[in-house]
């Protein structure tokens, strides 16, 4: 029996499907973010249920080798007993298992809904309800309509949460009607597959990351250099063009092709380890700076649910921060940080720690300064009384990304990206490898598990391991300028 699942896998590649059922040890490793993304969708779901008040709840325990058989009699059971409401209603039906999120009695039938965790109705979930729709329909259950209940991104939270302006809810049964007469020839074929003894031949494409990235990635991109084609900078659809040409290594690239500067830098830096240096756009970039400057860096929060009075569904506030302070070129370095404690709202304890930290003069340095602005403008409109204070420290950030997406400098190392991941290394020996935290989707995530009493471990490391991360963030900022500074500032010629 074809699950829902595997269906959708299906549609994006059918050697996904058979790898998914046949070989999942060579799935890729969930990352901490990963999982933080299927609890959330979860938690939304269950929340979503309260709208909907004493219902039925059919959900398998997984864990038995019965959990799916029992979820299907349930449903049954309760539909013939008249019951009003089913979470997690199942099915087995037309060659196909599927389950949905929630089941409402109407007149006459039916109203299914399907929980998401977006802000949207996106164009993949039109295909997952259309088979949920045709797997309950060969059950003969009529379904007088089904939605998608999605996040409603404009609510703004204040006291009690209220679930029906949290939620949005929009009927999809226009979209998935044309879709059904496809669906039975598709399971056919998928179930066809799933019997095969080997995976079917599918070559890699734009496949592989729509509508999200595979979980064989690794499998099926091994024999694909690292530099290939398909990581020049904006190289676009033109990428898989090049690839399906046989020119697959950025080494294989002809001297002649056009390319843009920027791609062209790129290219020639993997063929040729030829940099970019251009002193003087570098040193007069730079000498607008004012001292002291502050190497500044925000870590934030976006949870799916609003925590706090005034916050909206995702809305990004800063809970943590790293600064390094450099008087002078050649001063001593000065670090200062703060961690709010995961009890409560952080953002009024970082705007009062974080106005008395950076001062009210000299350069605030950022690396990709539309985030840290944008914070910073939000916090100001939140909490009117710092605004003034806070649209100072906005008005006197700075960008050091400037300079490499400019290509002003270029390593090869650099790949393509300005990124400062991949700037680090590039100019010095800082890595983030040796971290326990290494990238701030995790850092935000493991905070947010804290604020919200789910979090499992060692808590007095972790806050240590949190804070590593953003100093690393910052003190990388500093060993990028100290680079370019030094370079500017030497005789050699570049």
């Amino acid at each position: 029996m074809l699950s829902k699942s595997k269906y959708i896998k299906g549609l994006q590649c059918e050697k996904r499907l058979w790898l998914d059922k046949h070989q999942p040890d060579l799935r890729d490793a969930l990352s901490y973010a990963q999982e933080a993304l299927f609890a959330q969708g979860s938690s939304v779901g269950e929340l979503a249920q309260h709208i909907f008040p004493g219902g039925k709840d059919a959900t398998p325990d997984f864990s038995r080798p019965d959990g799916i058989p029992v979820g299907l009699q349930q449903t049954k059971q309760w539909i013939e007993e008249g019951a009003e409401v089913i979470y997690e209603a199942a099915v087995s039906a037309g060659g196909i298992y599927a389950a949905m999120d929630i089941l409402v009695k109407e007149a006459g039938g039916w109203q299914a809904i399907e929980v998401k965790s977006s802000t949207s109705v996106k164009a993949y979930h039109i295909n997952d309800t259309a088979v949920q729709f045709y797997a309950f329909r060969q059950a003969g259950i009529h379904l007088v309509d089904i939605e998608v209940m999605y996040i409603n991104n404009q609510y703004e939270r204040q006291g009690e949460l209220d679930l029906n302006q949290l939620f949005t809810r929009q009927s999809v049964l226009e979209e998935i009607l044309p879709l059904q007469n496809g669906i039975p020839d598709r399971i056919e074929a998928f179930s066809a597959i799933l019997r095969q003894s080997s995976p079917p031949e599918v070559a890699i494409g734009p496949h592989c990351s729509d509508p999200f990235p595979c979980d064989f990635i690794s499998f099926c991109w091994m024999d694909v250099p690292e530099q290939n084609v398909l990581n020049i900078s904006r190289i676009g659809a033109r990428g898989w063009q090049l690839f399906n040409e046989g020119i697959i290594a950025i080494t294989d690239i002809p001297d002649d092709l056009d390319l843009n500067a920027k791609q062209r830098n790129q290219v020639d830096g993997e063929k040729y380890n030829k940099e970019v240096f251009d002193k003087n756009a570098i040193r007069d970039f730079l000498s607008e700076w004012q001292y002291p400057l502050y190497f500044f860096d925000f870590e934030t929060i976006g949870p799916s649910i609003p925590l706090f009075d005034g916050t909206r569904p995702y809305q990004q506030y800063p809970h943590q921060y790293s600064l390094h302070i450099l008087h002078t070129p050649d001063g001593e370095l000065e670090h200062r940080e703060l961690l709010a404690d995961p009890l409560g709202d952080p953002r009024e304890t970082v705007i009062q720690q974080m106005l008395l930290d950076l001062g009210t003069e000299g350069s605030i340095v950022t690396y990709n300064m539309g985030f840290e602005k944008g914070k910073i403008k939000a916090l100001a409109e939140s909490f009117p009384s710092y605004a003034d204070e806070l649209m100072a420290i906005h008005d006197r950030v700075v960008d050091l990304i400037v300079p490499f997406r400019s290509h002003w400098c270029y390593m090869p190392a650099m790949n393509g990206s300005a990124s400062i991941k991949k700037v680090l290394p590039a100019l010095t020996d800082l890595k983030y490898d040796d971290l326990d935290i290494q990238d701030g989707n995790t850092a935000s995530e493991v905070y947010l598990s804290m604020l919200e009493n789910r979090f499992e471990g060692n808590l007095v490391k972790t806050l240590a391991d949190l804070k590593a991360y953003c100093k690393l963030d910052t003190l990388a900022m500093v060993e990028i300028w100290r680079v370019l500074w030094d370079r500017i500032n030497s005789n050699e010629k570049h």
